[in-house]
């Protein structure tokens, strides 16, 4: 049997390597690729009027999808008040504003927030997108796009009402959530946010969130009389995500400046909220957002900033 000889046996040693390599390198790009495909569900989440839960409901609804093993980045959009930092109990150091104006990097300004979330405080540095150029303006596009590879949610809390400030949001938005209580002006308003986003964002799915409900039965009449007015006048009807009921462990939870899933995980309205967090994760009726954070906040610019 004839015998191979040393330098034989490395050079074969050395084909191995090589192919191992390139195999490693391949098996890199690949996921190197398939992660530069991924993109984050971005949810906006609005009201009609002020004093609905709207921004504890977005806090909670991200502790919840968190827990269930999703990665969460909730960034402020209300131009005015910073509730988010406030129920959280946090003062962040840094906010979009610096990230635009002292050209932080976006760990600068992504903060740790309660049960493993993240978020940005906004403010008016979204305003701020107003006066960049191109050059900056595209810096930020690529600053902020990193969170499609981070984030597996992204929760955008708005502000309330139909200003410019905040339709700028949802009008950007491909998926939106409502959120309502049952008070006349509260369903009154949730339908004037309705029928902006029917008239001008047709790609956009909207599903309702009825908050500080009685029971099902309350539930189900503001859903029924939402549906009949939207039905008749806009042509379109809207979808339920589900309801929380009243429940007087979510003003506790306000006033300790903690998120409700964390003081009182057990509670009535927690429980609704899991329930709700489950509905989001099976929910598949939404457009995917092809162009990520970078095509959603181009859309903020044209709607709230371009004049």
């Amino acid at each position: 049997m004839a015998k191979t000889s040393p330098a034989s046996d490395q050079a074969d040693k050395l084909r191995k390597i090589v192919r191992s390599l390139r195999e490693k390198s391949d098996l890199i790009m690949d996921r190197a690729v398939q992660k530069s495909k991924n993109r984050a569900r971005l949810i906006a989440v609005t009201s009609g009027k002020g004093g609905v839960g709207k921004t504890s409901i977005t806090v909670n609804l991200a502790i919840q999808l968190c827990r269930s093993g999703y990665r969460v980045v909730i960034i402020d959009g209300d131009l005015g008040l910073a509730n988010v930092e406030v129920i959280m109990g946090i003062v962040p150091k840094y906010s979009m504003y610096d990230l635009i104006n002292s050209k932080l990097d976006l760990s600068d300004v992504l903060i740790e927030g309660p049960a493993g979330i993240k978020f940005i405080s906004g403010g008016t540095g979204i305003v701020e997108l107003a006066n960049l150029d191109k050059q900056e303006f595209d810096r930020i596009l690529c600053t902020m796009s990193a969170l499609d590879n981070y984030a597996d949610f992204i929760l955008i809390d708005t502000g309330a009402g139909i200003s410019s400030g905040v339709t700028g949001f949802v009008l950007a938005a491909r998926e939106v959530i409502l959120v309502t209580s049952p008070e006349p002006t509260s369903i009154t308003d949730a339908y004037a946010v309705l029928k902006v986003i029917s008239q001008n964002n047709a790609n956009c799915s909207v599903r309702l969130i009825l908050n500080m409900v009685e029971g099902p039965r309350e539930a189900e009449d503001v859903l029924g009389r939402l549906n009949t007015a939207a039905e008749r006048f806009l042509g379109t009807g809207i979808k339920s995500l589900g309801y929380l009921v009243r429940d007087p462990a979510v003003g506790k939870a306000i006033k300790m400046q903690t998120p409700l899933m964390v003081a009182f995980p057990k509670c009535a309205a927690a429980r609704d909220m899991a329930r709700i967090a489950e509905r989001i994760l099976d929910n598949t009726d939404y457009h995917v957002e092809a162009g990520g954070v970078k095509g959603f906040l181009t859309r903020i610019y044209r709607y709230l900033v371009a004049p």
